[in-house]
């Protein structure tokens, strides 16, 4: 991996700061609406939104640079993948239309439409082992996942609490506050 030249840091962290107004103005929006954003029922599940400044820092301690495609998996509001393109491609598929359209929006709004993208569908249907880093806030066990990713040899980022997956080795665990990163590869 090669060292980012400083002014690319500063440049990440300025519109790292831009990226985390813009998703706390638009959870503030819909608080202000009566509903709330940051928990959702989907077809396929539970959404829950990130911390983009936590997301920030745990990309940044992770090296995500160094990762050529990052793939969030129930990409949601776009927050993760938003964070993860000041970085590197990056990739959010999620099944509901409603997140989809404002995860989109997010990135067209932050001018990051040419390095993230969003796809409407169940990402267990999709090539998703093309990434080398896949992303996951699961609210469910992953074995389904791991099936999907046998002989996979990239690396596996789960937010938050979680259900450990049975196949994969925990390489890192990170804090920032309260919430956790960990990072798997297959065992």
């Amino acid at each position: 991996m090669n060292p980012i030249p400083s002014s690319e840091n500063s440049g990440r962290s300025k519109k790292a700061v831009e990226v985390v107004r813009y998703f706390r103005s638009l959870h503030g929006r819909f608080m202000h609406s009566g509903e709330i954003l940051a928990y959702r029922l989907t077809a396929s599940g539970a959404w829950a939104a990130s911390r983009p400044s936590h997301l920030f820092h745990f990309f940044k301690k992770i090296g995500l640079s160094g990762f050529r495609l990052f793939i969030d998996l129930g990409s949601g509001d776009g927050v993760a993948s938003c964070i993860a393109g000041l970085f590197t491609t990056s990739i959010g598929i999620e099944s509901d239309p409603f997140l989809v359209s404002l995860a989109s929006r997010a990135a067209y709004d932050l001018k990051l439409d040419g390095r993230v993208r969003f796809i409407r569908a169940d990402f267990l249907t999709q090539g998703i082992r093309n990434a080398d880093c896949l992303f996951i806030y699961p609210d469910k066990p992953v074995y389904a996942l791991e099936e999907a990713l046998d002989g996979w040899a990239g690396a596996l980022l789960i937010y938050g609490p979680h259900f450990p997956p049975k196949r994969f080795c925990l390489i890192e665990k990170l804090r920032c506050g309260k919430e956790t990163l960990s990072v798997y590869r297959e065992g």
